[in-house]
């Protein structure tokens, strides 16, 4: 009997090094291969990416009101500065945070100043810092915006304005060309210098404006009618009501930030009947388009118009190739499972690596952008 079963356990351990060798000889020879079966799925990738982003917009559709708000609108310039259409990071990016907060005044006034020949104007803002959470201020930004009605006016918009800061003085003096929609003064030492804290935090600003418009608008404004005109036209600032630019270092977890967020049951029930579509195979990378809207979250998300996680499903090969990153943990215990030992499963398919994305959001009237790490999976893997 003992000798039986040493003869079992003997053929066991020569069954077990043979099919380890087999494996060894299998992933040496197809490595190269393994490679450029990795190359090839890359490019398609990278085709494939690049043909959903042809044409397509970086933003959902946009009501006739978020259309006509300038403090929406350059943060969706900025968003596009740094973001594919599908929410991808562009390679260059500039912002040095995961964090861009727009914030409004929560009080403004404005005042008109006589002036020889333009316009002349102050605004005086304040800003609720109450809502800035204790996140490490990276860089401020005061935003001068030009108005959505003198967009719209040909001489208006080709005005050419200078902004200043009194408290900054002259060092503070910005230009806003005929062809800018938008300029900015940095204002991240004065931010640091004078904000107070504990509740009630907030910063008070006053900037003075003067905006000439173009030379041949004057001259056809002549006499009593042409002085009518250039006093109605000083009712309505050539800008809007500034806006201050936080840049933030947020160190918040994702599910922390989204932790208001909850999907609809609805929306549950229409995603959970949803079909993927994808064949039971070898372990591979999975399309999924979601629409922020199927989650209940369409008034939230302003960009990317739609998120594709992507996922990891189908089988794992007996032999792991190369270009499935399997760890040497997942070769043995394939060569367990095939083998039968006890209860040992069968590696499983899971992502090898994540892509970042960006987000544009709009939350209690604040328009935010954020760099949002691990997001996309990139390439699956068995382990």
């Amino acid at each position: 009997m003992k000798a039986t079963r040493a003869k079992h356990d003997l053929l066991r351990v020569c069954v077990l090094s043979c099919f380890v060798f087999l494996l060894f000889c299998a992933c040496t020879c197809g490595a190269a291969a393994g490679r450029k079966k990795m190359a090839s799925q890359q490019r398609a990738l990278t085709r494939s990416r690049r043909s959903h982003q042809s044409g397509a917009s970086h933003h959902r559709p946009l009501t006739d009101e978020q259309k006509a708000d300038q403090n929406l609108q350059f943060m969706l310039s900025l968003y596009r500065s740094a973001a594919e259409p599908d929410g991808t990071p562009k390679q260059n990016r500039k912002f040095g945070s995961n964090t861009v907060r727009l914030l409004r005044p929560s009080a403004s006034s404005v005042r008109h100043l006589p002036a020889s020949r333009g316009h002349h104007y102050r605004f005086t803002v304040q800003y609720n810092l109450d809502t800035v959470p204790s996140e490490q201020l990276i860089r401020a930004s005061f935003i001068h915006l030009r108005s959505s009605s003198s967009s719209s006016s040909s001489s208006s918009s080709s005005a050419r304005c200078r902004a200043q800061i009194t408290s900054l003085g002259k060092a503070s003096l910005v230009t806003l060309e005929p062809h800018e929609r938008w300029t900015e003064t940095d204002i991240t030492a004065h931010v640091q210098r004078g904000e107070s804290r504990g509740p009630g935090r907030h910063l008070t600003l006053t900037a003075q404006y003067w905006c000439t418009e173009p030379q041949h608008a004057e001259e056809e404004d002549g006499g009593l009618s042409g002085w009518w005109f250039r006093k109605k036209r000083r009712r309505e600032p050539h800008l809007e009501v500034p806006s201050l630019l936080l840049y933030l270092e947020d160190e918040r977890e994702v599910q922390d930030w989204m932790r208001d967020l909850s999907p609809s049951d609805a929306s549950l029930d229409v995603l959970k009947n949803r079909k993927t579509g994808a064949p039971k195979n070898h372990c591979k990378l999975h399309s999924f388009l979601l629409s922020f809207d199927a989650l209940g979250w369409g008034n939230y998300f302003i960009a990317p118009p739609v998120y594709n996680p992507r996922f990891c499903q189908g089988s794992c090969p007996p032999v792991l190739t190369y270009g499935l990153h399997s760890p040497n943990h997942a070769i043995i215990q394939t060569m367990l499972n095939e083998l039968g030992v006890g209860d040992v499963p069968a590696p499983s398919c899971v992502p090898y690596k994540y892509i970042p994305m960006n987000v544009l959001v709009v939350h209690k009237k604040k328009v935010e952008y954020r760099w949002l790490e691990d997001m996309v999976a990139e390439s699956c893997t068995c382990r």
